[in-house]
């Protein structure tokens, strides 16, 4: 059981590096620790932390993955990742690298739709280019609903809508709905860099 548990966990773990590698991290760097240990009562596969880089102090934030854990408060069977931020250590942080901006704007502008777990994978790259490009841009955690994944953009204030099914995935293109207009059309990933830039 123990073997086969640590099997998984290594399966896990190559997972992990292998979509970092294939994402690429510019700003931040991966470190495997066996030492690390937390929450050791619930916690059930990986766990991590996270430091800031430019400044000598812990963690400011951590978490890890855990089963079954809501099963204490009367829903079992359902897993997730858990994560807690020190608030404090942040502030810190964004003081000593004088990093908070000087006008905040909290509302984002392209929403990647999540059609499943092929498409979530294709459109992390998009989202790092367009990021990159400096356009705020995400990919909905889930594929939920569209109805909940529209309404989600709706409460955030998006102002555009990324599609990319099968069909943009096998032609290279997105489709691209302004969500005050209405307006779709049909973009490659430089043209909608052009275009919202």
């Amino acid at each position: 059981m123990r073997v086969k548990l640590g099997l998984k966990g290594i399966e896990e773990l190559e997972y992990v590096f292998k979509t970092v590698n294939e994402l690429g991290l510019k700003r931040a760097t991966i470190e495997f620790d066996v030492t690390l240990a937390r929450g050791l009562n619930y916690y059930t596969g990986a766990i991590f932390e996270v430091k800031a880089n430019g400044v000598n102090m812990g963690s400011i934030c951590g978490g890890g993955r855990y089963d079954d854990l809501t099963g204490i408060f009367g829903m079992s069977d359902m897993s997730g990742v858990g994560i807690s931020f020190g608030a404090d250590r942040i502030y810190d942080v964004l003081t000593e690298l004088d990093l908070f901006p000087p006008t905040v704007d909290n509302r984002l502008e392209l929403l990647f739709i999540n059609f499943g777990a092929e498409e979530a994978k294709y459109c992390q790259k998009l989202v790092k280019e367009t990021r990159a490009a400096g356009i705020s841009s995400e990919i909905y955690p889930s594929d939920a609903k569209m109805k909940k994944q529209m309404k989600y953009a709706n409460d955030r204030g998006v102002k555009n809508i990324a599609l990319v099914g099968q069909d943009e995935i096998s032609k290279g293109i997105i489709q691209l709905k302004n969500m005050e207009s209405g307006e779709q059309t049909e973009v490659t990933l430089a043209e909608l860099v052009n275009h919202l830039k």
